[in-house]
């Protein structure tokens, strides 16, 4: 009987975090409508108007949790107050939210073959949600987009936290997640991620159907978008990859709006995304310089006079400002380095020196799979055929779909404005993508838009069978390449067990990550005042719940430091206990085995200090934990 009962309070306890999720959601729509009912901004539809009230409403929302951190006052009653706050003014935003609505619009119809991808979409969203509802396992949630805000939490506000570099990149989404991690816990921020994925698809969606009338197949596109591999393995963790690309989508959408209406406002909103994808993300710093150039393109092409373009310019520039520099100032004010960890020979930085941005931006420019003029060649198909996940090349999997439809693009006679400017913007921003870091994920923001274009081609072509037929032949394949990845990381994960109650968290945790073993005896066995230094335990603070340190991306960097500036195996003990070390985690093959970065005699000098000073706790190979004598 005892099965049942597990079962039912595991659907329970998922079923509430997204309850949660959903009432959040609602808040942030109701609230961005409550805001821009005051403003005279017309929207085409209901779901444009959803799409846009629910990024004000994160805006606010992230902004409002940001400020009560910077005061240091994270602890239940500030929380739950502003939550309330909030309630009252997103009940009469939801009352009105059919307001500024101007009615039917221009609609391009919706060929019969889109409604064939529907099941795929049904499927993945569910498969999705399954794997939304399980623990988190995901990398670089456990490094900083979770483990960030639960230090923040625990310490009661905004504070410096000594190793995590990560822990100042511009953190808008990270103060969203917050709130899911005070409310619910890990599958809450989860959901919220989630739901910034459904927020793509319906931009995407109204974007094709009442801006974009060259795409006739709005439901492919979004199935293209979802099943590429990338796509849907990180919509199912607490990332901010996708409320990045839902703020980039926001922008965009905002510009066009401004280009065929006219209308000032619209203009205000596209810097409003803008800003608070800055605001989330360093790679979104390309945003304001696409924002200016199509500023300044849209007034050449309406013959606006110079002072009008001007005053354009600094209307779009000024509210990304307002937006976006906060984190910025808080770098600054915090680090002395308001891109931090970067251009550190010109701004420096607090706990970092030049050696590590040395190391950081050899780091950088090792993703991918080489920076010669061959591999720039190489690049698309690269990224299309050879990308892999959980690794330097390009840490993800894009597949074909884009490589092999995107080229018939060039035998399309009339190619519309809306178009060559999706062209353009996708471009560029895959030319700055190339130039920085390589990584699959800070693509994403582009993804929806070559998946709206790839519905495009295929429009275009409908009326010529051959081609057509080699087309749809392409993307079918190319989905069903992109789903065998998907279907592979589904049996891999298996999230049913742990999401109805057939399996408990702690087994699923351990199933997935090797280290949650050791990671869980420190937090059941060791003092509450424990003190615990990482050494190759791949950042995974938010395992941890006591005190801890680990070097950001070199993980044995400052341990190494302390070896070459001790004279003794002592010394190293006494710097440790000065900085309130009492217990050492490592893993035994970075540290002894062959891929260490330890020279030899830093092995013999740290072996002599773990024989004389170090007292075995617990061993789970490869992980050892010691207590400093």
């Amino acid at each position: 009987m005892q099965t049942p009962v597990n079962m039912d309070n595991a659907i329970l306890q998922q079923s509430l975090s997204f309850l949660y999720s959903v009432v959040f959601i609602l808040v942030a729509i109701g609230f961005g409508s409550f805001i821009l009912s005051r403003s005279r901004i017309v929207f085409d539809s209901s779901a444009e108007k959803v799409f846009f009230c629910s990024g004000i409403g994160f805006l606010t929302i992230g902004y409002s949790v940001f400020i009560i951190g910077i005061l240091r006052l994270f602890s239940p009653t500030p929380l739950y107050t502003l939550l309330i706050l909030l309630v009252v003014p997103s009940l009469s935003g939801l009352f009105h939210l059919r307001k500024g609505i101007s009615g039917p619009a221009q609609t391009q119809l919706q060929s019969k073959w889109d409604m064939a991808t529907v099941p795929i979409l049904v499927i993945g969203l569910t498969c999705g949600l399954l794997l939304v509802l399980t623990p988190e396992t995901g990398k670089d949630a456990l490094i900083y987009h979770l483990a960030v805000p639960k230090l923040f939490l625990k310490e009661g506000g905004i504070y410096f936290i000594q190793g995590n570099i990560f822990s100042h990149y511009p953190l808008h989404s990270e103060m969203l997640l917050l709130v899911g991690l005070f409310l619910r816990g890990d599958v809450m921020a989860k959901c919220m991620h989630f739901v910034a994925l459904l927020l793509v698809l319906l931009g995407m969606y109204q974007f094709s159907r009442r801006t974009f009338l060259e795409n006739s197949f709005p439901l492919l596109s979004l199935a293209v978008f979802y099943t590429i591999p990338s796509v849907f393995i990180t919509s199912a963790m607490a990332y901010n990859d996708l409320f990045v690309t839902f703020y980039s989508m926001g922008a965009v959408f905002a510009f066009f709006n401004w280009f065929h209406r006219g209308e000032t406002g619209w203009l205000i909103m596209c810097g409003v995304f803008s800003g608070t994808a800055v605001a989330s993300k360093y790679t979104c710093l390309v945003l304001p310089l696409l924002g200016c150039l199509g500023v300044l393109w849209s007034a050449r092409r309406n013959n606006t006079n110079y002072r009008d373009a001007l005053l354009f310019l600094f209307l779009y520039l000024s509210t990304v400002l307002v937006v976006g520099s906060p984190f910025y100032l808080k770098n600054w004010i915090m680090t002395g380095n308001p891109v931090y960890p970067f251009l550190y020979d010109i701004f420096g930085g607090r706990g970092w020196d030049r050696e590590q941005a040395r190391f950081y931006d050899f780091f950088v420019q090792n993703l991918g799979m080489g920076r010669d003029f061959t591999d720039y060649i190489l690049l698309p198909w690269n990224l299309s055929f050879r990308a892999e996940i959980n690794s330097p090349r390009f840490d993800g999997i894009l597949g074909p779909i884009f490589l092999l439809t995107l080229p018939f693009a060039l035998g399309m006679r009339h190619i519309g404005i809306t178009m060559k400017i999706i062209l353009a913007y996708c471009m560029i921003t895959f030319l700055f993508w190339s130039s920085t870091a390589q990584q699959m994920r800070y693509l994403i923001p582009v993804f929806p838009f070559l998946a709206i274009l790839t519905g495009a081609i295929l429009t275009y072509y409908r009326k010529k069978r051959f081609i057509f037929g080699i087309l749809v032949l392409l993307i079918s394949l190319s989905v069903m390449f992109n789903l065998y990845h998907i279907s592979r990381d589904m049996l891999r994960i298996r999230p049913v067990g742990v999401v109805i109650g057939r399996e408990s968290p702690e087994a699923f945790m351990h199933r997935m990550l090797p280290s949650y073993s050791i990671f869980q005896y420190a937090n059941k066995n060791l003092p509450g005042d424990s003190k615990i230094f990482l050494i190759y335990m791949k950042n995974l603070t938010y395992l941890c719940d006591h005190d801890c340190y680990s070097d950001s991306m070199f993980e044995s960097y400052t341990m190494q430091k302390i070896i070459s500036s001790s004279t003794s195996p002592d010394m190293i003990r006494q710097k440790l206990k000065a900085w309130g070390f009492t217990h050492i985690l490592y893993d035994h093959t970075y540290v002894y085995g062959s891929p260490s970065t330890f020279s030899p005699e830093e092995k013999s000098f740290f072996l002599n200090f773990q024989r004389q000073y170090l007292s075995a706790v617990a061993v789970k190979e490869p992980y050892y934990l010691f207590r400093i004598e």
